[in-house]
């Protein structure tokens, strides 16, 4: 993965946030996706400013009991998973 890309969120989104994470639910195809904490906190980064890498960044902050690589493949895999099910998209050359 190239890690200063940048993703967003598909403007037809709706978060639904809980005490232990969140919802993300796309009307227009009926997806809905439920995430954990940090996979929240992954979520709310996602805007056309912040790189793959600053993402990690902050994860690493935040859980630093967690191994940093263990982090960076759990973001890969979670945008991944994003884009495939057309909750994100990359920012292409902006």
């Amino acid at each position: 993965m190239d890690f200063s890309q940048r993703f967003r969120a598909n403007n037809n989104i709706i978060l639904r946030e809980e005490d232990d994470g969140a919802f993300l639910f796309d009307p227009k195809t009926g997806n809905l996706k439920y995430i954990n904490r940090s996979a929240k906190d992954t979520f709310l980064l996602l805007n056309r400013e912040t790189e793959v890498s600053q993402m990690i960044d902050h994860l690493f902050s935040l859980y630093s009991d967690v191994d940093r690589e263990q982090i960076q493949k759990d973001v890969e895999s979670f945008l991944m998973e994003l884009v495939e099910n057309r909750f994100i998209s990359p920012c292409e050359g902006e």
